[in-house]
């Protein structure tokens, strides 16, 4: 019996010796840089986001976050490199919502997109509008519907590239609506979004920055906005859910990510940064040219949203008979 307590006491004085480093590390966190990996080039909008939100949380927590871009593979190569990283909340991943579509997207990775990483928070949510061509002769997204049910297969819809957000919204609208509108997928925003402007292609649902110059200037004309509220940017255009399929409500969005097994305290710290720093009026103003909406999500809202994203688009996937690659 004595040896038995006394193994036992002795087991949880090392296991308390060893958990004892990772916790005085995270009460001290963050005491160096912090580095953050963006699994995509320079200049694009989550570059452009991640860097401003990224210096002011800098500001806030006393260390420089340093971003480090590691594009390839549609974002997969640099989220792996963070899955790896020591989950120490040094080594941070900042993404598109493209993360939670990866297990759906891809047939083989060398990490698990989900089980391999803890949810930092949401960095902001980008509306998306339903444009068409300016002579198109549909004057609202209804009769658009109207004439696709009628006419299967006379519709397209063009996306920056296959299970890429747009293309996934323009399949759920398909499924939500029973229409069969052909996907054109091309690479990357701009030529989509030159070809609905030149009228070949019908449709596009395009992220609300690059479509309101379009607007603006009569290029392209709105029919609906993706989320369950109208738009102060464009006021007069209706929403999806109040027009023609009830409760759409849909957003592209940019997170940030840490390796699994990041101590809590870490996650919250970030987290609670992550928010402060998108209350300030240089982030705010960056956010509003790039159409984005500041998140105010603490760590379980944006683990719940995150799976409910995850398991939203990959059903969509699977229903639309999108393939893997």
């Amino acid at each position: 019996m004595f040896k038995t307590k006394t193994l036992g006491v002795g087991l949880t004085l090392a296991l308390t010796a060893l958990s004892a480093p990772v916790q005085a590390q995270a009460n001290d966190y963050p005491n160096k840089i912090i580095r953050v990996v963006l699994p995509f080039a320079a200049g694009g909008p989550t570059d452009v986001i991640g860097r401003v939100i990224a210096s002011e949380m800098s500001n806030i927590l006393g260390h420089n976050l340093v971003i480090e871009t590691r594009p390839g593979a549609s974002g997969t190569v640099g989220a792996a490199m963070v899955a790896r990283a020591a989950p120490d909340g040094y080594t941070l991943l900042m993404n598109a919502s493209s993360q939670v579509i990866y297990p759906a997207q891809f047939k083989s990775l060398s990490f698990d997109p989900i089980q391999d990483f803890t949810e930092v928070g949401v960095l902001g949510m980008v509306p998306m509008v339903a444009i068409v061509p300016p002579n198109s002769p549909h004057q609202d997204f209804k009769s658009l519907l109207q004439y696709a049910e009628k006419n299967p297969g006379k519709l397209s819809f063009a996306s920056p590239g296959i299970a890429t957000l747009p293309h996934l919204v323009g399949e759920l609208v398909k499924l939500s609506s029973k229409t069969d509108i052909v996907h054109i997928g091309y690479k990357g925003s701009n030529p989509a979004l030159t070809d609905v402007a030149g009228g070949h292609v019908d449709l596009m649902y395009a992220p609300l920055a690059p479509a309101v110059p379009l607007i603006q200037a009569g290029k392209v004309k709105p029919l609906a906005v993706t989320t369950k509220e109208r738009l102060k940017e464009l006021p007069d255009v209706p929403t999806i859910a109040e027009t023609a399929i009830p409760d759409f409500d849909i957003v592209t969005w940019y997170g940030l990510w840490a390796p699994k097994g990041t101590p809590d305290n870490i996650v919250k710290k970030l987290n609670d940064a992550m928010l402060q720093a998108s209350k300030s009026p240089k982030v705010l103003e960056v956010l509003n040219a790039q159409g984005t909406i500041p998140s105010t999500m603490n760590v379980e809202e944006m683990r719940t949203f995150a799976k409910k994203e995850h398991e939203r688009w990959v059903q969509v996937m699977k229903d639309a008979n999108i393939q893997p690659e």
